[in-house]
């Protein structure tokens, strides 16, 4: 963890250029200005300063034809949900305030693919933050939130057989004080509430993220997630 929020910032607005995270970030619009205190989440077609690639276990951030590119390697896990965070993800610092915010994945998930998941994280830490995403575990695909405390989940919501998926689909997670409300939309227009919860932990970065796992990590199936883009509703 950095040590103060001058440094915290500093290393937001290096990382899209630093080797150790792994980023390929293309040229693109001209970049968002961050706030000097973080504050609501900002839409953005994520190049530039505002965002930061976190890829604990290697993998990679592109963007290309107005899309986010995730890239999670296979052959070894990049989870969510187990111990601490694996998972791949591209962030941007916020403050302890309400949100509406949402994301179009434009990636197919296919539910043969063992252990795969593409979403949206709300995070307090690596060990304590919220996941809402489409999950598969070779038969079904399921859409499910999750709450992380310590490392340890805890299932809010899962619909263990999503028959309304459809390609392209969109998240949307909501935030009032400690309530939150996440929906889910086949036209970015209609959403329907998949789940009401609260939790009190102050959230400090949110972002989409991509993950597999497999018992057998030697056969986590890789993700490529593409996102069309980050909004604010």
């Amino acid at each position: 963890m950095y040590r103060n929020r001058t440094q915290y910032l500093f290393a937001i607005i290096c990382s899209l250029s630093m080797v150790a995270v792994q980023s390929a970030f293309a040229a693109g619009p001209l970049p968002t200005v961050l706030p000097a205190v973080p504050g609501a989440p900002l839409s953005s077609s994520f190049p530039g300063p505002l965002w930061e690639v976190i890829a604990p276990q290697g993998g990679t951030a592109s963007v290309s034809n107005a899309h986010l590119f995730l890239n999670v390697p296979g052959g070894s896990n990049h989870d969510a949900l187990h111990a601490s965070n694996q998972a791949v993800r591209v962030v941007q610092p916020i403050g302890d305030q309400s949100f509406d915010v949402s994301i179009k994945i434009d990636s197919p998930v296919v539910a043969t693919d063992v252990g795969t998941s593409q979403g949206l994280m709300v995070l307090a830490d690596d060990k304590n933050f919220i996941s809402f995403a489409l999950v598969t575990n070779g038969t079904n695909l399921s859409l499910s939130v999750q709450t992380i405390t310590d490392g340890v989940a805890a299932t809010v919501f899962d619909e263990a057989s999503f028959n309304e998926y459809q390609n392209p689909m969109y998240l949307r997670l909501t935030r009032t004080g400690v309530a939150y409300i996440a929906y889910y939309s086949v036209d970015g227009v209609v959403w329907t509430q998949a789940a009401g919860f609260t939790d009190a932990r102050i959230p400090v970065l949110i972002g989409p993220f991509a993950g597999n796992y497999n018992a057998t990590p030697s056969r986590a199936i890789p993700v490529v997630m593409s996102i069309n883009w980050f909004n604010i509703l």
